[in-house]
């Protein structure tokens, strides 16, 4: 008998009872899920509507009492068609739906930005030629420095400081004319700042756009030496452990993103991410929506693009503070002493839940559940990596005990 025998078993046997266990605990956690909705469905028309009537009360009542009374109703109309309309969608299949779209499409984009790098890396130059050899002193009859090879190191007779640097100058330096002082520039008209700040609008998205990080779920392998390029070095260069480490990954479990509970506590905790995910998604689509209609009342002050309200929902855009529902951005505009300010709705499920008891109750008792599955998957983890090991080590002795020497007979 194998001496990992024993410990192999009562791994796998561990790994059965926390399966078993985690399997007896899913029906619990779908149905507190599903009536986490169910209570976010009923409160949410109150909570776009105290949203709504605090940018036309408060913001904009001038606007508000001009419009004619078929158009407010027909607003009133609008919000409950759009409410309705999400709710439909706030359940759990319709949610694991949206996340598998998600998932889906950022596996392509990451697939995307890969092939752009590697191209990227496979046309740069060769930048491992000696700094030595392409070095230059610029003194030589082969025209200016743009004719020189790239990377090489020019070396001109200029001068490495000006008089400007010293208040009294420099004898035998020409001295720096002083330049005008300039007139103020004029104030802004009203169209001049309508188009500022949605040029700021839009500078902002770019930059949350920008600020996009790759998820970093799984890592690339080592490359083989073997097959590196020819004329690389013996080590490897810099270019061939880049694209090592841009190996296409494995592909992923579609059982993160299915309508069911997958059994394994780690997948089971990543498709709760994935839920949380595609329910942010849900009411900033929502939140949107009753953006454009509010801007066509002249209700709003602009209509933030959605990569910008992604980056407040990430963390990655600093908001000010504001009511419940209700996103406040500063927008520093050119020209402008303080900067200005646009109010809008955007509707996150911590606001729902301060502003709902019912709610917040129902998130108190999923983060109970959370720990437990977080303590759960913690001790899956453990016995799988142990059952991983014990499984190596009966490979390693049964390949050892095929390739071992008969021992030599007495002389």
């Amino acid at each position: 008998m194998h001496p990992n025998a024993q410990p192999l078993e009562e791994a796998q046997r561990q790994l059965n009872l926390l399966l078993q266990q985690q399997e007896e605990l899913a029906p619990g956690l779908y149905r507190d899920l599903a009536l986490y909705l169910q209570v976010l469905r009923e409160g949410l028309l109150p909570a776009v509507q105290q949203a709504c009537f605090h940018l036309a009360t408060q913001v904009v009542p001038e606007r508000y009492k001009e419009l004619p009374s078929e158009r407010r109703h027909q607003f009133q109309q609008r919000l409950v068609v759009l409410v309705r309309r999400c709710s439909t969608l706030l359940t759990v299949e319709q949610l694991m739906g949206l996340a598998a779209q998600q998932h889906r499409r950022d596996l392509r984009r990451r697939a995307s930005q890969r092939q752009r790098l590697m191209q990227a890396l496979l046309e740069a130059p060769d930048a491992d030629s000696s700094p030595t050899s392409s070095t230059t002193t610029g003194l030589s009859d082969g025209g200016p420095a743009a004719a020189q090879p790239p990377g090489s190191v020019q070396l001109g007779l200029d001068l490495p400081v000006a008089a400007d640097l010293f208040d009294s100058g420099i004898p035998g330096l020409p001295r720096p004319a002083v330049a005008p002082v300039p007139e103020p520039a004029p104030e802004p008209s009203g169209a001049e700042m309508e188009l500022q700040l949605m040029q700021s609008l839009f500078q902002m998205a770019s930059a949350g756009l920008g600020q996009e990080l790759l998820s970093q779920e799984q890592s690339g392998t080592s490359a083989d030496p073997a097959t590196a390029a020819p004329g690389a070095a013996a080590g490897g260069s810099d270019i061939d452990a880049t694209l090592a480490s841009l190996e296409q990954p494995s592909p992923p479990d579609p059982r993160v993103t299915a309508s069911s509970l997958p059994r394994d506590p780690l997948l089971q905790w990543s498709w709760w991410t994935h839920f949380d995910r595609a329910l942010s998604r849900r009411l900033r689509n929502l939140s949107h929506a009753l953006n454009v209609e509010m801007m066509r009342l002249g209700l709003a002050q602009g209509l933030l693009p959605l990569n910008l309200l992604d980056g407040v929902l990430e963390g990655q855009v600093e908001a000010l503070p504001a009511p419940a529902n209700l996103l406040r951005l500063p927008l520093p505009l050119p020209g402008s002493a303080a900067p200005a300010e646009v109010l809008t709705v955007l509707l996150r499920p911590s606001d729902l839940e301060y502003e709902q008891p019912r709610l917040r109750t129902c998130r108190r008792r999923l983060e109970q559940r959370r720990r437990e599955l977080r303590t759960m998957a913690r001790r899956y983890r453990v016995w799988q990596r142990r059952v991983v090991a014990l499984e190596a080590e009966q490979q390693w002795f049964r390949d050892s005990a095929q390739h071992q020497t008969p021992p030599l007979p007495p002389s």
